[in-house]
């Protein structure tokens, strides 16, 4: 059994980039918050005009869009003997994935190739941790507990219905 949330050794080889973009978008902050605290945009803030702009963008909705363009690789289906409702699948060794994806604010398409590329690679990486060996993804098909006897069922999903 492997926990997902552990860092696999893939993502370990991406700790100095995130090292790197967590310090830098900690410099843009403190550089955001110096603006913001200056006289010149507080002034501005205070405009009519401006104000109704930064309501505007603050119920703009942020979307991202993510296009699977190819996934292909080796997978391996665990169906376990009954009583059981779940399919176990995963991926053997890390699949072919070639994502696209597409950031927008409101209708507007975000065109930084680095973010973009970015927010690829993350979402690369936590699909390794998810669906490749050693740890698995599963699904319910509750039509595998069609045929079996109303009572064994419900006691094999409540264990403690089994002991009343």
């Amino acid at each position: 059994m492997a926990d997902s949330d552990e860092e696999s050794s893939s993502a370990a080889s991406s700790d100095e980039e995130e090292l790197l973009l967590s310090e830098t978008g900690r410099k843009i902050l403190r550089f955001v918050d110096k603006i913001a605290k200056s006289k010149c945009f507080q002034r501005a803030a205070e405009n009519e005009f401006i104000r109704r702009k930064f309501e505007d963008l603050s119920n703009t909705p942020l979307l991202l869009s993510v296009e699977v363009r190819e996934l292909s690789g080796t997978l391996v289906v665990n169906i376990p003997a009954p009583p059981t409702d779940r399919i176990w699948y995963s991926f053997c060794v890390p699949p072919k994935l070639d994502l696209h994806v597409c950031p927008k604010l409101g209708q507007r398409e975000l065109s930084f190739c680095h973010v973009s590329d970015w927010i690829e690679k993350k979402l690369q990486d936590e699909f390794q941790k998810v669906f490749v060996l050693p740890n698995m993804d599963d699904i319910s098909v509750p039509l595998m507990h069609a045929g079996m006897d109303e009572s064994l069922s419900s006691s094999w999903e409540d264990p403690a219905a089994a002991h009343r």
